[in-house]
């Protein structure tokens, strides 16, 4: 897929989105990638969910950076929500949303697991 040429416009939204998905379903060949990014103030929020399911918590932060180099390699601009306005209540800034299948090794599939679970 083509993107913008330098010094032209820049991505739409659904470009974007599609720029992703092409990268990151060759990182992850195999498993199910979607991209959804929302558009108008909310363009710098987008979502990724890879049909992969980490080992654990470590692989899944690892995997995470990784996502995060690739797309600043590519070079693919995820944009900004919100307003440049110190007084606007409703922010400034991007967010990008990594979400994997479950851990396999995750201790909380056992049902009489309680070490998350918080006391007050």
């Amino acid at each position: 897929m083509a993107g913008p040429k330098e010094g032209t416009q820049t991505m739409t939204t659904a470009e974007r989105n599609r720029a992703i998905k092409a990268l990151l379903s060759k990182a992850f060949a195999g498993y199910g990638v979607s991209v959804k990014g929302s558009r108008g103030t909310s363009h710098g929020w987008v979502s990724i969910n890879i049909g992969y399911a980490p080992r654990n918590s470590g692989e899944q932060r690892e995997l995470k950076a990784q996502i995060m180099q690739l797309l600043t390699a590519a070079k693919i601009e995820i944009g900004t929500y919100g307003y440049d306005d110190p007084g606007s209540d409703y922010g400034y800034g991007k967010k990008i949303s990594i979400n994997f299948d479950r851990l396999r090794d995750d201790p909380t599939e056992d049902f009489n697991y309680v070490g998350s679970r918080h006391h007050y």
